[in-house]
């Protein structure tokens, strides 16, 4: 059951089942997910997810750590 409050969030990437501790069994990478705002804002600020405003449905999608590039 979803509580009065949700936050709408797009899942970016998913390496398991459980994600910080948040259950997304059966979602799938471009899903969007209505989660409680600390649950939602966990998952952004930990790479898993983009805010529904984000530009993150527009292709883009964050590198992995083996693509970045050293500033010299």
């Amino acid at each position: 059951m979803l509580s009065a409050i949700a936050m709408k969030v797009r899942l970016v990437r998913k390496l398991a089942d459980c994600l910080d501790g948040i259950d997304v069994t059966g979602c799938e990478v471009g899903d969007w997910l209505d989660l409680a705002p600390a649950d939602a804002i966990l998952l952004v600020a930990e790479g898993w997810a983009a805010p529904e405003d984000s530009d993150a449905d527009d292709g883009r999608r964050m590198p992995r750590s083996n693509e970045l590039v050293r500033a010299s």
